[in-house]
């Protein structure tokens, strides 16, 4: 309740709806008790059946972290991932955990697609249909599921935004240092004049497009038009009784009045939406590693990307050089079915919300070559040691154990991309800090992107294709078939032998990145 003690977790489970087959379809909410209010979120249209359990709280100053897992059935690592993370944001003794609890109101949908689990379906639902290809126009009666997790992402990206005047619940003494965080509230505030738009209008602002948020116009769109879509989505976020309100003052409306102005779109770091994470598996890529969106801002593209390469820095079974953030990766056909996957979780919310930090997260229990990195057997310098990190042995199979440390990994790089973690392993790294490791990161992008300010080789025929990272797609290939041979008591050419001291004496080889 609102009189429990703020630190105190906050833990509620009720039914999104049902499946096709009449199963379950959970949503979780865990948070802690800061800036909760008596008020309970409203049930939406067609969502949400069960009246004898009431709607989770309301919280103020507080954004929504979502993570949902098992859209395709036969993805079971992602069940790992997705309980190593449950694990941990629960724990309430962790200050990491604790610090979470306070920043984010986490939204976890464990399995989305339970019909396929039952039926031992490998990635389609009871009726044949590939989930992940239905985000774009999700139907309530055909993909429940769907339907109900954009519904809880579109009503969040509104309602769930942090108002100027809102407190800051992370504030902390920091372990490293004597100055605690700033109280200041680190979103950019919200015009005065968005604060008092009517539930209508703000459903109009899911009319965003990749460059509305920017241009901050929508001059490139038939208003007739603007406002007939966007009233029709205002289905996804409000409770049947106010769209028939709406509607109703609708109809009342002389057909001779103007029609209102359109209302700013939310710009992505205003959104109440503060992570979309969505938990797979991959039949064929080994390890755990990423899919992100493609941005043409190379700042936006920078923050994109820091967050899979924090996750990196704290776990050895995560792979950034196997993340992929390529705009051809979008809207790549399925080879089996030729659906794009511009109807994907991480896609099609990246298109609604404008927002940056929508992933996938697939993994894999065949395990890839792990580097060992500074901090994994310890943490640093903080008042307890973090849980040792295990460091897998090249190829080793990954274990349930190491996947759910991926999922702690995913909720301690929040942490760190906020620097409110208490125990951060980023300062034993080569980065030391934040801001290293984001300037680090826009080299590494202008050097993708052919950006930077030394003349580059143009690639010929000889020339190695480069990964979706960057690194010649050649290079790693070659680096394992040279460990291999190196180990059975082989050798290889003179070329590769003297090659190899100079692969490993170079710390920036690993990413694909030029040495500063």
């Amino acid at each position: 309740s609102p009189h429990s003690p703020l630190d105190s977790v906050y833990y509620h489970r009720e039914l999104l709806c049902h499946s096709l087959d009449k199963l379950r379809v959970d949503l979780l909410t865990v948070t802690s008790c800061h800036g909760m209010q008596e008020k309970r979120e409203p049930r939406l249209d067609k969502l949400f059946p069960d009246t004898s359990t009431p709607r989770p709280r309301r919280f103020t100053g507080k954004k929504v972290f979502f993570l949902s897992s098992r859209v395709h059935p036969g993805e079971t690592p992602s069940s790992f991932v997705f309980n190593g993370f449950l694990d941990f944001i629960l724990r309430e003794e962790d200050p990491r955990a604790q610090m979470l609890r306070r920043m984010f109101v986490f939204k976890l949908i464990p399995m989305l697609n339970p019909d396929g689990v039952v039926r031992g379906h490998y990635r389609t639902d009871s009726r044949g249909v590939n989930l992940n290809r239905q985000y774009l126009h999700p139907d309530a009666e055909l993909h429940p599921a769907v339907y109900g997790a954009k519904a809880v992402l579109l009503y969040h990206h509104i309602h769930s935004r942090v108002l100027p005047g809102s407190p800051d619940w992370r504030t902390f003494v920091s372990p490293l240092g004597t100055s605690s965080l700033s109280t200041k509230c680190p979103n950019p505030p919200v015009p005065d004049g968005e604060a008092a738009l009517s539930e209508l209008d703000k459903a109009n602002n899911l009319r965003n497009s990749p460059g509305s948020w920017r241009a901050r116009t929508t001059s490139g769109l038939d208003q007739n038009t603007w406002l007939k879509d966007s009233t029709d989505q205002a289905t996804w976020i409000l409770p049947s009784s106010h769209t028939n309100e709406h509607c109703e003052e609708g109809a009342q409306r002389p057909p001779e009045a103007p029609l209102p102005e359109a209302p700013e779109p939310i710009a992505p770091q205003d959104s109440g939406l503060a992570y979309y994470v969505d938990l797979h598996g991959h039949a064929s890529k080994r390890g755990c590693f990423m899919y992100g969106n493609s941005f043409s801002d190379e700042n936006d593209q920078v923050e994109n990307m820091l967050f899979p390469k924090l996750i990196s820095l704290n776990s050895p079974h995560f792979d950034f050089m196997g993340c992929n953030f390529s705009e051809k990766n979008m809207y790549a056909r399925d080879k089996r079915d030729g659906q794009s996957k511009e109807g994907s979780g991480r896609v099609a919310v990246y298109k609604a919300l404008g927002i940056i930090h929508s992933h996938a997260c697939p993994s894999q229990l065949q395990g890839r070559s792990a580097a060992v990195r500074p901090g994994h057997a310890r943490c640093c310098r903080g008042p307890s040691p973090c849980s040792p990190l295990p460091v897998s042995a090249p190829c080793a199979p990954l274990t349930v154990s190491c996947a759910g440390q991926v999922g702690r990994a995913v909720a301690v790089a929040a942490l760190d991309m906020a620097e409110c973690n208490p125990w951060p392993r980023i300062v034993l790294s080569e980065h030391t800090c934040l801001g290293n490791l984001r300037a680090w990161m826009l080299k590494h992008v202008r050097a993708l992107r052919g950006a930077s300010g030394a003349p580059r080789r143009r690639e010929g025929a000889g020339t190695p294709p480069r990964s979706s990272t960057g690194l010649p797609t050649s290079a790693s290939d070659n680096t394992l078939a040279r460990a291999r041979s190196f180990s059975n008591g082989t050798s290889g050419s003179g070329g590769s032998q003297q090659d190899s001291p100079r692969i490993r004496a170079s710390p920036s080889f690993t990413f694909g990145s030029p040495r500063p």
